[in-house]
């Protein structure tokens, strides 16, 4: 397997802090000789550091590019503009991975700014949930998950080293093309981001009914609405990086409703079979058919 040598992360949040801890735990056999840490706030970076997600905090973010390997792991928006600062001034043979949920517009800036002469690709690992910051970093997160990968241009080593790394965290990599993973991921993640946040807002405008809304919000409520809890800088980054599929799938949804609507105007039986219709959709996307 590949040795991956020094690593930074730029951002301390959760994947960052998930990444660094799984990084640091394969540590030497690997080859990794250290995981440091970049975050705008010192602090955030001092916590991870504090909770094992690595081994130092870098001073300032042009130390970065002192490492072999160096992984985004801030919203979409700031890795767009990380690129452009940065990106030309990576080391010649190091590598370059990013973890941002929306890949199409990363890679393409990739491809702008940084040289052939680094190991560039995309990835996104499929963990995480709606809290933020080192803290809610969840110990063994990505082991098992899944990771993928997107090339920004023909480039076997840098996939060599991107596997190695997502092997070193416990993750299983698949390489998927930038606008496939973001058509997919519009319809599996981007617009599930929205319509929690549309529903949470509604069930909030019941003005003096809000406490025995809060009484009778179960679990149906909860579960349906736990991605509006998330950062909404960071939704609004990678939703935004994939604007166009996201207006697809919001589209496609106001149709469905539309349908629901009618459905619900002709009574019981017309209900059940676009009920019936979604129930099949979540078992199917689910690979529970």
């Amino acid at each position: 397997m590949r040795t991956l040598g020094s690593v930074a992360i730029v951002g301390a949040g959760q994947v960052g802090t998930m990444v660094g801890s799984a990084l640091l735990e394969a540590g030497p056999a690997l080859g990794i000789t250290s995981v440091a840490l970049y975050d705008a706030d010192p602090q955030a970076a001092a916590a991870s550091v504090a909770l094992g997600g690595g081994d130092l905090v870098l001073p300032d973010p042009a130390s970065v590019l002192q490492a072999q390997v160096v992984v985004l792991a801030i919203p979409v928006t700031e890795i767009l503009a990380w690129l452009e600062e940065f990106g030309p001034r990576l080391r010649e043979g190091g590598a370059l991975l990013d973890t941002g949920s929306s890949k199409a517009a990363v890679v393409a800036a990739m491809a702008r700014f940084v040289p052939e002469g680094v190991h560039a690709i995309g990835g996104h690992p499929m963990a995480g949930n709606e809290a933020s910051g080192p803290s809610a970093a969840i110990p063994g997160a990505l082991s098992e998950a899944l990771f993928v990968l997107s090339p920004c241009r023909p480039d076997r080593e840098a996939l060599e080293i991107a596997t190695a790394l997502v092997a070193a965290c416990g993750a299983r990599p698949l390489v998927v093309e930038a606008p496939d993973h973001d058509r997919l991921l519009a319809r599996t993640s981007h617009l599930p981001h929205l319509v929690a946040s549309a529903l949470a807002a509604v069930a909030a405008e019941v003005g003096d009914d809000l406490p025995l809304t809060q009484a009778l919000a179960g679990t149906g409520f909860r579960s349906t609405t736990r991605l509006a809890a998330s950062d909404s800088k960071m939704v609004a980054a990678f939703v935004s990086a994939n604007r166009r599929q996201v207006e697809a799938a919001l589209r496609e949804f106001r149709r469905e409703l539309d349908r629901l609507e009618l459905a619900l105007e002709s009574g019981p039986g017309a209900l059940e079979e676009v009920l019936g219709a979604g129930r099949v959709g979540h078992a199917l996307v689910l690979g529970r058919a």
